[in-house]
Formats: structure tokens, sequence, C-alpha cells
């Protein structure tokens, strides 16, 4: 089958040329299946409430709304079609941390050019990142590169020395979506009904070649928008080309238009939080002249700072959002009690740390919730400043002053009752304090002594993280984010745990760096 190519003007046009296509494809039957993919979630939705809206015309002569209608990414439509494959044939899916692994035990294995900078972090952290960008490359393209230069040559090396550990046992999407492409004339890939392909923008090679291994069997079309200016326009082209297809817009379409100056309004501000209060205000003022908050976009050019500044002064203004989360798993309170506790030897678990480590959570002592701002007092009166050997005497010291206070204030009538009580309760927190610091302190020591496996590292934190703040049971009255965090920063664990398979024991630094990772992610 042909693979029909259709270029409009993005906005509005964009959305008719969808409608268009899609009625085409349903051809007067509400229920045809027709599958759209689109660049990201967020066009998906938008498209599918303007379709279901009604505001662009019906689909069919029914009436108006959508039915049959799946809007997909294309990874998304390359796990419907090949993700039940791989399972079978028993790989599972490649994770940063998994494939951070991987490298690691190559350049382990043989470092080659890179052996003086192997166990630097940046080193591993950049031949991650290359190696994602190459895994769409294709072997003739991997041997042109390297062949420029000795440093490229390692670098390519490498990748397929990765790759070639990961391949038997692990998949990541690329595979997904070769797997995909090669199903694409399966009665799974039938029951897509016809394929509308909505903006397309950056399409890897992958990519491309499931959405032309589909046009091969079912009617396919190409919504491709254009801006009438070549250098943007540039992505766009490249990808109808992965496509098989002409990436030249035609001449006319898509045409730039100036901004218009009765709609564009520029706001001059001192600082970062100043433009985000304009940004609220005028959100405010739209929405009471009546514009839905579900017509209103916030845009900004970098996360730090505004990401965060946009979302705590819009819920200060009671306005709802939907977006991306700002909060990382590091800054939630499970990964926070975890993240902080590993850190605690780099810093020869200096007090302030360690009241920092113990004030991040509702962390808990023999089954009840610690007496944090009893103990900061204790420890700052003990006079702790670091290490094992003050944790220790200092606080058993300042117990034993206590102990002698009561007896002191005991033996003496003339001393009220409650002298003695406080002092001796005094004297039993310094003694708690001491026996959860210790307990910590030890508990690390043991730790980063010798090499272990992933999956006992992980076993160690999940315990840790159980023991500070609860099991799930007790996380009901956590807020909903919170307790969704704490799931699934036990389920980065049970990756980590996974990686016994493709490195052997690591040190308990490795396993901190590489959580921190996952859970900065």
């Amino acid at each position: 089958m042909a693979l029909q190519v259709v270029w409009t003007p993005y906005g509005r046009a964009a959305a008719e040329a969808l409608r268009t296509a899609i009625a085409d494809a349903k051809a007067g039957d509400p229920l045809a299946p027709v599958t759209v993919v689109v660049p990201s979630n967020h066009v998906g939705v938008a498209a599918r409430r303007l379709l279901a809206s009604g505001a662009l015309g019906p689909v069919t002569s029914t009436g108006v709304g959508i039915a049959a209608v799946t809007f997909v990414t294309p990874y998304r439509l390359g796990e419907l079609l090949g993700a039940a494959a791989l399972a079978a044939a028993g790989k599972r899916p490649v994770s940063t941390p998994l494939l951070a692994a991987a490298v690691r035990a190559e350049l382990t294995a043989d470092p080659g050019l890179f052996e003086p900078v192997a166990v630097h972090p940046a080193t591993e952290a950049a031949l991650v990142a290359t190696y994602r960008e190459l895994r769409d490359a294709s072997p003739a393209a991997l041997d042109a590169l390297a062949a420029t230069s000795p440093r490229a040559g390692e670098v390519v090396r490498l990748h397929r020395a990765v790759r070639a550990r990961l391949a038997p046992d692990w998949s990541d999407e690329e595979d997904l979506l070769a797997t995909a492409a090669a199903h694409a004339g399966t009665a799974a890939a039938r029951e897509l009904g016809a394929v509308v392909v909505h903006l397309p923008q950056r399409l890897s090679q992958h990519a491309a070649g499931l959405l032309r291994a589909l046009a091969e069997h079912l009617p396919t079309t190409v919504v491709a928008g254009t801006t009438g200016i070549p250098a943007a326009d540039a992505e766009v082209s490249r990808s109808l080309e992965r496509l098989g297809v002409d990436g030249t817009p035609p001449a006319g379409v898509g045409r730039p238009t100036p901004v218009s100056p009765t709609t564009t309004q520029v706001v001059t501000a001192s600082d970062a939080d100043e433009e985000v209060r304009a940004a609220v205000r005028t959100v405010v003022d739209a929405v009471r002249a009546g514009t839905r908050l579900d017509r209103i976009a916030v845009l900004h050019a970098t996360p730090e700072p505004y990401a965060r500044l946009a979302h705590d002064q819009l819920h200060a203004a009671g306005i709802p959002t939907n977006g991306a989360a700002v909060v990382p798993l590091a800054g939630r309170v499970a990964g926070r009690a975890l993240l902080e506790l590993l850190a605690l030897p780099d810093s020869g678990y200096r007090r302030q740390d360690v009241l920092a480590w113990l004030s991040s959570g509702p962390v808990l002592f023999e089954g009840r919730w610690a007496p944090v701002a009893a103990w900061e007092r204790i420890s700052r009166e003990a006079a702790v400043v670091a290490g094992r050997e003050q944790w220790d005497e200092r606080l058993e010291t300042f117990a034993a002053q206590e102990e002698r206070q009561a007896a002191d204030a005991e033996a003496d009538e003339e001393q009220p009752v409650w002298l003695a009580e406080r002092a001796r309760a005094q004297a039993e927190r310094a003694r708690a304090l001491r026996r959860f610091v210790l307990r910590a302190i030890d508990d690390l020591t043991r730790a980063a002594t010798e090499p272990r496996p992933w999956s006992e590292h992980a076993a160690w934190a999940e315990r840790w993280m159980h023991d500070l703040l609860g099991p799930a049971t007790r996380r009901t009255g956590w807020p909903e984010p919170e307790r969704k965090a704490a799931e699934r920063i036990e389920g980065a664990l049970r990756r980590l745990a996974a990686l016994d398979g493709v490195e052997g024991p690591v040190h308990l630094d490795v396993f901190a760096r590489t959580l921190a990772v996952e859970l900065e992610a």
C-alpha cells in the first residue's frame, strides 16, 4: 500500500487535516478502527479532546464524537506489536542503571583509550548518553564513525561491546521498534485499522522503519506540519525522507505570519519570581474574562527555576495544574531518607548532616516516631561534632551526667520530683539517639567494607527504607504523591537488584551513585 502525505500549516489547520484523514479512513463507519500516531502524549490528549468536542465537525455522519480511534506514540505502538514477542523470548527492558552497569563492566574488562578516566563517573555518564545516540545508527554508519579518529573508534568499540553484553537477555527501545516492525503483517497489526501519522517531528530510524512496515500492510496517511521556514521544517522533512517519501513541503503551505501586536504582550520583569508572578496574574485575568483553564498553557524556557516557581505560585493562587512533575523521586520523603543515609559517610557523620537526615521525614525508631527535636537539642548539649567516637562517647557521657543529676535531685528533698524525672528522660533519649546513630554508622561501614551483589545492596536499602518510614501499610495516611513516590522507589530498587546478571559485585558508593541517578530522572 502507498503512504499518503498531507501537508498542512500548524494550529487549527493541522487539527482539521487530522479530522479529514480520520473521516476518510472511517469511510462513514463510526466503529472502523483508526490508529493515530502522535509525537507525544500531550499532542494526543489535545487532539482527542478537540475531535471529541465536535468543534472541528463530525468525523462520521452519525453525530458528534469519536469512537474506535486510538492515539499512541511510536514507542507505545512498538509496545503493542513487539512487547509480547520480546517477553516470550525472555528479554527484559533495559533501564538506565542497567546500561550504566554494562558500560562499567566493559570499561573494567577493556578500558582501552579510556584507561586513565575509566573509573570517573563523568566517563560512565558520557558513554551511556553516547550509547543511546548510537543505537539508532546503522552498522555502516558506525563503521564510518569509527574510522574518523582513534577516540571515535574506541567509543564505537565500547558501544558494540555493551550491545553484545546486553543483547542476549535485554531489550531497549530500538529492539522493541524493530520487533514490532517484524510483526507488522500479523493479526494484531491488522486490528490497528488505518494508520494516521499526525505531525511527525523527529522520527528515529527504527520508528520510521516500523511505520514503513505498517504502511506495506495498512492504509497510512501522514499529516505533516510545515511553518514555511526551511530551517524550522528540516526535522520534519528528514523524518518524511526516512519514511521513504519526498520531504519537501509544497510552496505556499504554512507561510509564516508575523506576531499580532494586538494579541501579544511583552512584559519586562526583574527576576524569575516576578516573571512567574506576572504569568500567574495573566492566567487569573484570562480566567476571569471567561477562558477555560484547559485552554491556557504556561510555557517556560528551562525547568530551573521556572517549573517549581510556576507550580508553587499557581498552587498558592488556587489554580489547578496539569503537567510534568517538578519534584523528582530524590526530593520525596522516601528518596531523601535513602540518599541522605547513603551520603553520611562522605561527611564523616557530622551532627548537622545526621540531624538533617533524621528531619527528612517522619522517621521511626523502635516502632514509634523518633523525637528528632529532642535529639537535636541533646546532641548539641553533648557537644557532638562528627565521627563515630563522638556519637558514642559524648552521648554516653551526657547520659551519665543526667543520671547523676537525677540521683542528686532525688537525694535532695528540697528539689522537685519533676527535676529528677526530666534528667532521667534526657538520659534515656541520649542513649536512644546513641543506639540509633551507632546502628546506622556500623551498618553503613559493614555495607561499604567490600563489594556486594546489586541485589544485596538493594535489599539492604529497602530494609532501611522500611525501618525508617515503615512498610506500605503504615503509609496509608501519607499524601498521595509521597505514597506513590515510595512505591516507585521500591520499584527502582527492584530494577537495581536485577543488575546482578550484568555486572558483578560493586562497592556501596557505586550503588549510591546509581540510585541517585535513578531517583533524579
